[in-house]
């Protein structure tokens, strides 16, 4: 059901339809990477409003289906994101971790309205937009990562069955992701560049990366796994160190894809294999296992939250329990870890302690880098007072 305004419309002369009334001529899906629930009340839009109007309508959990220039939806998008953009700084006697929890519930809630944005996607990934850019090269190269969140039914390869409705904001993610999947991302301590894909975690903080590249190996170090491997830059890495066999670890499709595909431009091939595994399971005894987990316990909603939180701590006291039973004598395990969950008092040293502890390892030795990223010095983040204080650690753990 199409129906849209030759002129701006007044708020009063919006038709709010209901999905079924939309669909009732053609079937349509829903994509949405966070799993957010198909839109129950629709308005067509192709002119704009005032933003008190469109504020209204989003608040009331009534989505606009963008049908108008492609680029004054984007403004559009951009002053739903003023009008919910939370710039107050925390006090830095903000108590925590209530204030933390308090941030992530308000970013969510915004991230919610912003997604009540829609466009109408194509069969053949194109926007039925005036200017509409071409976005089917940057959609079917984020598949692995919406298949994995959504129910998306394809024809033909990479064709969708029937039209479907996607958050604007998610697009623009989409088509962001796919910039830095083509122009890359340069790595200092590789000396070249790794292309992230959407849904991957990109290695914008390198601090952590001159760890891997500073600290010690095992006095015997023919083999080493990378636990949660994401674009590859840490096996890629352990490649740069000699170490003649490394084997890539990761549950994501998107990740498994990507850490490939970045292998192969490194002419890693021969050296680093990636494989598909749950933590350390059916995984051989190695010299060294090395994970970056998460560095922030809390739940995951998709698969862009899970390369920054990590539920009730589940990879990081996985990894260490199941390291030291895929260690060799002589071997080493590096964890990779931010203290910002301690600072957050989301988790205390003494528990990071006592599970290392009680996994059978012991801490051989720990190298720490101060972070040099933005986020740490800008006064607009809300976490900046936590974030400059913040010290990432490469915790170098041996058979207790």
């Amino acid at each position: 059901m199409k129906r849209s305004a030759a002129h701006p419309p007044a708020e009063s002369n919006l038709e709010v339809i209901s999905w079924e009334q939309y669909t009732a001529d053609e079937p349509v899906g829903w994509v949405s990477i966070h799993q957010w629930p198909r839109p129950g009340k629709l308005v067509l839009l192709q002119d704009s409003i005032a933003a008190d109007a469109v504020m209204k309508l989003l608040r009331q959990g009534i989505h606009i289906v963008w049908e108008g220039d492609f680029h004054q939806g984007v403004q559009l998008l951009q002053t739903i994101k003023r009008r919910v953009a939370q710039r107050q700084v925390l006090p830095a006697n903000t108590p925590m971790p209530d204030g933390f929890h308090k941030i992530r519930m308000t970013r969510s809630q915004n991230a919610r309205l912003m997604g009540q944005l829609l466009v109408r996607i194509s069969t053949d990934w194109s926007l039925p937009l005036r200017r509409a850019p071409e976005i089917e090269q940057a959609c079917v190269a984020a598949l692995p990562a919406l298949q994995a969140s959504s129910t998306i039914a394809l024809v033909d390869g990479n064709r969708l069955e029937t039209p479907a409705l996607m958050p604007l904001s998610q697009l623009q993610g989409i088509r962001s992701a796919y910039q830095w999947q083509k122009n890359g991302l340069f790595i200092r301590v590789l000396g070249e560049k790794v292309y992230p894909r959407y849904g991957v975690f990109a290695p914008t903080r390198q601090e952590y990366l001159d760890l891997i590249l500073e600290a010690s190996l095992p006095s015997i170090c023919q083999n080493a796994i990378d636990l949660g491997t994401g674009t590859g830059v840490i096996a890629a890495i352990l490649a740069k160190r000699s170490i003649p066999e490394i084997l890539a670890l990761d549950s994501q499709p998107a990740a498994l894809l990507c850490a490939q595909e970045n292998m192969h431009r490194l002419g890693m091939d021969d050296t680093v294999s990636v494989r598909h595994s749950n933590l350390l399971d059916n995984a051989p005894v190695a010299d060294l296992i090395v994970c970056n987990p998460p560095w922030l316990p809390g739940a995951v909603r998709n698969s862009l939250d899970a390369a920054i939180y990590d539920p009730q701590s589940r990879m990081l006291k996985g990894f260490l329990q199941q390291a030291a039973e895929h260690l060799s004598p002589h071997g080493q395990a590096w964890l990779i870890l931010s203290d910002l969950a301690e600072l957050l008092n989301l988790r205390s040293r003494q528990e990071l302690l006592t599970w290392i502890s009680d996994a059978g390892l012991t801490v051989k030795h720990r190298y720490d880098a101060k972070p040099a990223h933005g986020k740490a010095y800008d006064p607009q983040d809300p976490l900046a007072h936590w974030r400059s204080r913040e010290v990432t650690s490469l915790w170098q753990l041996s058979l207790a």
